[in-house]
């Protein structure tokens, strides 16, 4: 997806949120937005560049000025504590719908919401406990019978995660498929960029779930990036990405934002296979997809 005037306004807004979060001085907040802007301005005309590649470089730019390693920390922790919590909603849920599926595809994209800092969305931890339940039976926007055939008519999935506290509901998924005789790959991030789990969360996620590592389950990291970069990404996740035998799916805003730029890629081999699920929280993402801005979404291409 390319930038939208929208994208820009937000980008800076986001940039500002995270300098107030990692940053004390003043000045060093204005440097930092300085040089944000400068690396926007300078590439913003150039081709394949999605609002997730921006993003990335913010992160950079704030790692570097405020000496952080992960300066989302803090937030992450206390997401997956949220999470956690709400794991037997999951559960009861799951166990009180008929189309199991569908059930998966709801608690995956419910999950989604756990999102800070996004420009015009508003995101609380004690107002998403209270409204989980109720989360998950919002109105879906998906194509039903093209997904659920694309489920049961695949062996292999490669399952790229998004946000902390968000991954306990996506391992819990995960173990629901591999009970359905699929083998997961499962992406997270190497290492710290915004609020996205790591290998660490996804590690807490699947012991809370009861997966253990190896048989049906495997972990490849998608690289440090927002979304997917394909020229960051190391050759062992590039080649099961390209691997038509895989059903790709791609959690989150920064995932469209960035694979949608290359999904048509005829090398990719993803159309048929690539599902996107996540909650439109801006308007640039809703209009690109085609649904309200707000809603929940499952969506093959």
């Amino acid at each position: 997806m390319k930038p939208k005037s929208d994208c820009i306004a937000c980008l800076v807004e986001r940039t500002k949120y995270e300098c107030d979060m990692a940053l004390d001085d003043d000045r060093e907040k204005i440097f930092a937005l300085k040089e944000f802007i400068a690396f926007l301005v300078e590439h913003l005309d150039k081709e394949k560049k999605s609002p997730a590649f921006f993003g990335t470089e913010r992160e950079k730019i704030i790692k570097k000025r405020s000496g952080a390693k992960d300066p989302h920390k803090a937030v992450k922790r206390r997401s997956n504590e949220v999470a956690k919590g709400l794991l037997p909603e999951a559960y009861r849920f799951y166990n009180a719908t008929g189309n199991n599926i569908e059930a998966l595809i709801r608690i995956a994209a419910a999950a989604n919401s756990m999102e800070y800092g996004v420009k015009g969305y508003s995101y609380d931890d004690d107002i998403f406990k209270g409204d989980f339940v109720r989360t998950l039976n919002e109105k879906l926007n998906w194509n039903m019978d093209f997904i659920i055939s694309a489920i049961q008519g695949r062996k292999k999935i490669l399952y790229l995660t998004d946000n902390a506290g968000e991954i306990f509901f996506d391992a819990f998924v995960i173990r629901k498929l591999i009970e359905m005789g699929k083998e997961v790959v499962v992406s997270p991030k190497n290492a710290p960029v915004i609020n996205d789990a790591t290998t660490e969360d996804l590690r807490e996620a699947i012991a809370s779930v009861g997966i253990q590592s190896g048989g049906m389950l495997k972990v490849i990291p998608s690289g440090s990036c927002i979304g997917v970069s394909l020229e960051e990404a190391e050759e062992e996740f590039m080649d099961m990405f390209s691997d038509d035998r895989y059903l790709v799916i791609a959690k989150g805003m920064g995932n469209y934002e960035a694979i949608s730029e290359f999904e048509a890629e005829p090398e990719l081999g993803l159309k048929g296979r690539l599902v996107y699920i996540l909650r439109a929280k801006c308007e640039p993402i809703a209009s690109s997809i085609g649904v309200k801005r707000g809603e929940l979404v499952a969506k093959l291409v």
